[in-house]
Formats: C-alpha cells, structure tokens, sequence
C-alpha cells in the first residue's frame, strides 16, 4: 500500500533547493562526521544522516546515497536536496556516505564499491543508534554514485559481504553502463578515467564491463528502481535509462524512467521548477515503492 506524503510548504521548498546540502532546513536534522572507516587501501570515509524532526513511523525507512562528481570530487552534502525533500515529505531518513576519489594518473578501480559497501553495512549494523529500520533501507545515487547505488541495488559480485539487499534504488543521471556511454561519447572517455585510468575502452574492456552495474543485473530479483535523466544531458546519455529499464523488465522487476525534456546534466542551467520536479517525483516513488 502506497503511503500518503506530507505536502511541503513553498517555504520549505525554498529551503530545499535556495540553499546548500550543509545548510540547515526547518523539520530536518543533520548529524555530520559519522565514521565510515576504510580498509588497507584507501582512505577513511565519513557520512551525514538527514532525518527528520518529527518521524512518521519508528524505526524509520532509510536511504542510503552517494553522491556525484565525477569520481574525483565531491562530499556528502551534495545529497542534501534529495534528502531533506525525503525527510519531509516521507518521514525518510539518508545516510550520505563518502567514497574514495580519484585521478587520471592514480585511478581507484573496482575498490571504489567497497566504500559503498562499508557504508551500507555501517547503516545496517548501526540501524537502531540511527532510529531506522534495515528490512527498508534503500540506495540512491547522483552521477558518479550511481555506479556504487547500482551494484548494491543489482547484488553485483562487487558488493560481495554486503548484508542483505536495498529495497528500491532512485537513480539520477548517472552511468550504469560503461561500454554503452563509451559509445555515445563519441568512443572517448569521461569522468570514468578516475576509475579506470587512461586509454578508455581500448585498454580496458573487461573492466568497463565489470564495472559496469548492468552487466550484473541477471543477479534478481531486483527492487524497484527510478531512472531520472535529462533528454538534452551531454554527459551522460539519457539511453542509460532505457538500457537500465530493459534490464529490469528481464529480470520481471519494476522501474520507471523519467525523461526531463530539455534539461541537461543535473538537471543543470536556471532549473529551480526541474529540481522540485526531479524531486517530487523522487518522493512519489517512494511513497508507492519504498516506505509503504
């Protein structure tokens, strides 16, 4: 049964989209500089929990995001518009954990998803200090952290040691196959050279297939998943939704793809009406396929 959002204020919404991730929004609370913790190989990571003031059920539904940059930038804050909108409107709460960055010269590779995983078995492990409830923890990425939502949410041997699995998955205009966006690059690379280093698909054509989330995605049943993508966006092609949609329809899952006409990447450019749309539409999702 699908839950009943609460409306949002035009002021709040102004506080949504008028002002930074780390900036404070009425009947939303922010705890910053949660420990994630890393391995041998890479740094230690931390995260920011958005919940709100007032719960509509306890323990809460959950998300848990990564944010974009193209692997070598970017923080948790970046988030922060999603999860605040998901805070207020649904009662949800999101973790929005940091990861590993890279370079061109000092790529990350595949270990990037296991910061993924330490996060998501950090808000597993510690549900009950954060009030939520891990039988409805979901993923989300922007961008970049699509690739890390995507493997969580598709089970993809990458996250092996990952307790349990995410029950939807709301993804923005971020790349789920590697081979496919090399092609609609124009066979060049992008952002990815801070995963797989230089040379693109030439010198890496097992990794851009394995590190691809869609080469996994046989792994279902998969959760529900929201496909959110610009139909003008020059950096990641909006075919990522129907290649993703396709994906799911295989595995006999649920998606659905939003096409945002005339938008680009991140919804970029004097876009204040796209942003609540992306956003609204998150929050319906949610109400049908997430916290009821």
């Amino acid at each position: 049964m699908a839950a009943h959002p609460r409306p949002i204020s035009e002021d709040l919404w102004s506080a949504i989209l008028n002002r930074e991730g780390h900036e404070p929004c009425p009947g939303v609370v922010l705890r910053t500089g949660i420990d994630i913790g890393g391995d041998e190989e890479g740094p230690a990571q931390t995260a920011v929990l958005y919940a709100p003031e007032e719960p509509v059920q306890e323990p809460m539904p959950a998300v848990v995001a990564f944010h974009g940059g193209g692997y070598c930038m970017g923080d948790p804050f970046g988030m922060g518009a999603f999860a605040k909108a998901m805070a207020l409107a649904l009662g949800v709460a999101t973790v929005s954990a940091s990861y590993r960055l890279g370079t061109e010269a000092n790529p990350t590779g595949e270990a990037i998803v296991r910061d993924a995983v330490a996060a998501w078995n950090l808000v597993r492990g510690r549900a009950k200090e954060f009030g939520v409830d891990p039988g409805r923890l979901a993923v989300a990425g922007e961008s970049a952290g699509c690739l890390l939502a995507g493997h969580l949410a598709v089970g993809s041997p990458l996250v092996r040691g990952a307790e349990g699995r995410p029950v939807a998955l709301y993804a923005f205009w971020g790349p789920l196959d590697f081979v496919a966006r090399w092609y609609d690059n124009g066979q060049s690379p992008g952002a990815e050279v801070n995963i797989f280093g230089p040379g693109g698909f030439p010198a890496h054509p097992a990794l851009y297939h394995w590190v691809s989330p869609l080469t996994h995605a046989q792994c279902g049943p998969l959760p529900p998943a929201l496909l959110v993508y610009g139909s003008t966006d020059a950096v990641v092609h909006p075919r990522q939704a129907a290649l993703a949609s396709a994906a799911w329809r295989e595995a006999g899952s649920h998606a659905e793809e939003c096409l945002l006409p005339n938008i680009g990447h991140g919804v970029e450019g004097d876009n204040r009406d796209q942003r609540q749309r992306v956003l609204e539409r998150a929050v319906a999702f949610g109400a049908a396929h997430h916290v009821g």
